[in-house]
Parts: C-alpha cells; sequence; structure tokens
C-alpha cells in the first residue's frame, strides 16, 4: 500500500497559512543560526536545550500550520460553494445528454447481432469512472448523489469505482477517518487533489435508487460495477479482509440485484467467471454484475486463518463474479496483479497507452484482438483525462476493446464528440471482430430400426 501524499493546498486562505509557514521557519533558521555562533555543543549549555526545544516547536508548529491550510481548502463553506458551481454546470451541460441511449435488447436488434453473438463480450457499455467526483480536477468535490445520476440518466451501464484511503490522519475533516474506504481523487503522482471524499455507502445507495427506476431508459438492463482498488492494507492480513469487508456493508443496498444463481449455475465467488461473459445477455435482465482487481480468496478461509466468519453481507468475494487482472506486472494499476500460470483472466485493466503504442504488424494486431474475444478489456487513460476521438476508436473499433472509462469532469468539444461514439448505452463491437459462440450440438434422432420393437425384430426364444 502507497502512503497518501499530503494533499496540495490550492486556495488564498491556504496559501497564507503556508507562507506563514514559510515566515515562522525563516525567523527559527535565524534565530538558529545566531546561537550556533556560540558553543552549545555541551548538553551543560543552557542554549543547548534552548535550540532542542525551538527545533521540536518549529517541527509541531509547521505541522500545525500545514493541517491547518489543508483544513481551510477542505472547509464546508468552500466545498459547497464549489459543489453548487459544478451541479449547475452538470445539470446545464450534460442534462442534453440525458436522452434516450437505447437499451441492450434494441443494441441487439439494431446492431444485427446473432444468437451466436449475442453475448456481453461483444458489446461496449457507455463506462463513467470516479461516478460522482464533480471536478474540477484540481481541488474538486465529490457530490455523490448528482455526480452518479448524472452518470446513469446518461446511459452508462459501466461504472469504475476506485476505492482508496489513507492509513494515518494526515487528512482532516470532511475527509473520513483512516483505514476508511473511500473514493479520493489523486493526480499522477499519486498526491489527492480532491478537497473531501467520496462516499462509497452513497454511491451504491444511489446506484440501487436509480439504475433500475423510471429515472433511466435502460432499466432492463444489466449493470458492470467495477471495484477497482487503489490501495488496501497488505494482502493477506487480518487488516485486509477487514477492509474489503467494510466495502462488502457498502454494497448492501445493491443485494436485491446481484446475480446469484440461475438454471446454468451459482455465479457467487467467480463460480462461474469463465462463463459469465459467453452466455446470452437474456439472462443478465436487471442484474449487477462485479467485476473486481483484488484477491477476495481469503474470505473462504477466514474461519480458520483469522478465527472469523464473515456473512455473505461482509463477505467481498461472495460479492464478486469476476477477478480482474493487468497485462504486464510493471503497469502501475492501483493493487491489480497478473494472473498466474494456471489463472485464465477474463477481465484485463491497462491504460490506453497499451493500444496506442502497440506494433501495427498484422500479427500483433491480430492477437490483441483475439484477447478482446477472450476477456473483458478496461483501457483507462491518464487521471482526470479523457481520451480523444483518434484514441477511442482506435481502442473501441480496431482492437475491439469492451470498456473506455470516461471522467465528467469538463464538457469540452472533444469530450461530447468522444461520447457521442455511443448512440446506444451498449455499442456492439464491429462485427468482424467479435466472438462468435459455438451453435449448441443436435442430438440425432436414434433410426426406429435400431429399436427392437420399432425394427420389429424377434427376441430369440
Amino acid at each position: 500500500m502507497n502512503a497518501a501524499p499530503v494533499q496540495e493546498a490550492g486556495q488564498t486562505t491556504a496559501a497564507k497559512a503556508v507562507n506563514a509557514t514559510k515566515n515562522a521557519a525563516q525567523k527559527a533558521l535565524n534565530f538558529m543560526r545566531n546561537v550556533s555562533t556560540q558553543n552549545v555543543q555541551s548538553p551543560e549549555n543552557p542554549l543547548f536545550w534552548v535550540l532542542i526545544v525551538a527545533v521540536v516547536f518549529l517541527f509541531i508548529f509547521c505541522i500545525q500550520l500545514i493541517m491547518n491550510a489543508r483544513s481551510n481548502v477542505s472547509n464546508a463553506g468552500n466545498i459547497n460553494a464549489i459543489t453548487e458551481e459544478k451541479v449547475a454546470a452538470l445539470q446545464a451541460k450534460f442534462s442534453i445528454q440525458y436522452k434516450d441511449r437505447k437499451t441492450l435488447l434494441e443494441a441487439v436488434n439494431d446492431e444485427e447481432i446473432s444468437e451466436q453473438e449475442n453475448c456481453l463480450i461483444n458489446f461496449q457499455p457507455l463506462t463513467v469512472i470516479q461516478p460522482g467526483f464533480l471536478g474540477p480536477v484540481k481541488n474538486g468535490v465529490y457530490n455523490e448523489r448528482e455526480g452518479v445520476t448524472a452518470a446513469l440518466r446518461m446511459g452508462a451501464r459501466c461504472l469504475v469505482i476506485p476505492i482508496d484511503f489513507f492509513d494515518k490522519d494526515t487528512m482532516a475533516k470532511p475527509f473520513p477517518d483512516a483505514n476508511t474506504p473511500c473514493m479520493l481523487f489523486r493526480d499522477a503522482a499519486g498526491t489527492i487533489r480532491s478537497l473531501n471524499a467520496g462516499d462509497l455507502g452513497k454511491v451504491f445507495q444511489t446506484i440501487a435508487d436509480v439504475a433500475w427506476s423510471d429515472l433511466v431508459f435502460q432499466k432492463n438492463d444489466p449493470l458492470i460495477l467495477v471495484l477497482y482498488f487503489v490501495n488496501t492494507p497488505p494482502e493477506g492480513t487480518k487488516e485486509y479482509l477487514n477492509f474489503l469487508s467494510k466495502v462488502a456493508v457498502s454494497l448492501s443496498p445493491l443485494t436485491p440485484y446481484l446475480l446469484t444463481q440461475t438454471p446454468e449455475g451459482v455465479y457467487n465467488r467467480q463460480g462461474r467467471q469463465d462463463d459469465l461473459l459467453f452466455v446470452n445477455t437474456n439472462q443478465l435482465e436487471k442484474k449487477l454484475l462485479i467485476f473486481c482487481n483484488v484477491d477476495t480468496s481469503g474470505f473462504r478461509t477466514a474461519t480458520r486463518d483469522f478465527k472469523r466468519t464473515y456473512t455473505p453481507k461482509e463477505d467481498l468475494d461472495y460479492w464478486v463474479h469476476l477477478r480482474i487482472y493487468k497485462n504486464n506486472a510493471d503497469t502501475p494499476m492501483g493493487m491489480t496483479g497478473v494472473p498466474g500460470k494456471t489463472e485464465k483472466a477474463r477481465a484485463i485493466l491497462d491504460r490506453t497507452n497499451y493500444y496506442v503504442t502497440m506494433p501495427t504488424d498484422t500479427q500483433t494486431k491480430k492477437t490483441a484482438t483475439d484477447g478482446t474475444k477472450e476477456a473483458f478489456m478496461i483501457s483507462i487513460s491518464p487521471e482526470g483525462q479523457n481520451p480523444s476521438k483518434e484514441v477511442a476508436t482506435l481502442i473501441l473499433n480496431s482492437y475491439g476493446a469492451q470498456s473506455v472509462p470516461l471522467y465528467l469532469t469538463d464538457y469540452t468539444a472533444d469530450f461530447t464528440s468522444v461520447l457521442g461514439m455511443w448512440p446506444l448505452a451498449w455499442k456492439a463491437k464491429p462485427k468482424a471482430i467479435r466472438y462468435v459462440r459455438a451453435p449448441p450440438i443436435q442430438v440425432a434422432q436414434q433410426s426406429a430400426a435400431a429399436n427392437a420393437n420399432g425394427g420389429q425384430v424377434t427376441s430369440p426364444t
């Protein structure tokens, strides 16, 4: 787990506090220079202890001022003001996108999807990452209800939820307590840029309230929820399971929609993850599908390992249908790991750069395209940035990746151009690169002649 860098203070009040810190530090340094000209090497000299106390005081004072600076930026009044501004922009600019993006069933018909092609892996749902974060990218705010509702009303049926935390009290209110799973907006260097945190419980409650309601046109469609853990406590520990368990409990409002048991089998605990992407989409109507980028199997042995039994509500492994991996161990993708030698990855998380920098020779392209027929590919842009239409077209139409998550933090012409690639909530992959399910084997009728009675064969006496 990477420690959370301290948030940069970006408002006037914070700048004043930082300047005060610099002035105080400069005065203290001047004092210490004056003292250093005297003989203070011996603890018997009173000035020696004066110097020690001064250093300690300076350290505490600077820490306090930095905390105050962050608090001044993240105060309720400032957050409310930015929230009001961003909600007004969201409603004014994004509301035009609250239109009839056709449903999965309509996509099947309009795109002429054959019975053998009608499976989840052949669709590219409109995807939003960091739903609930209104922006701006620097010193932005979360408002879970407004942000998640906007994403769903636009037709998004795949939501990527970055799950994060900080492991010590480096953040003041309104951030949650240390070690609490939440959403944090970080820049590429890992510095927290949001003025508050996203509450997972509020995010999931809003999804439950809106995703299958009359507020959206796709209320009978499945919804894919990607739990993207950015940081966790060390894997294999009780703290790790307890952290994941808190996330499971926050998912409770979504219980009625969770895909569990069907005539084909049980999907909980990744029980049918090799089949999920290839079943007929009719079997997934109004269902919640959860993909997750960390190992949740520790819940299965928690009673033995940690003397604790988690109920299904507390057990994230019970909720997860599909494990997500990454292609390369060196690619920083939160806590995502690479598959083991005996594991078959059915979902892959990677950067858009993976496809953009890929060699263009025929064999490399074919290998990459074939990969999207076997795994659900999620291609994420750098933090806070949306791909250009050119890049999105390359990833979706040339290689057939299933998901290109979008940030709803701006409304530029480039962004609306990319958004326009989804006239339907579920964009079908180009026909030439779709997976085609093998037709069912027809069992031949037995010839009547093979039957003793039908063939009028006389039994020997």
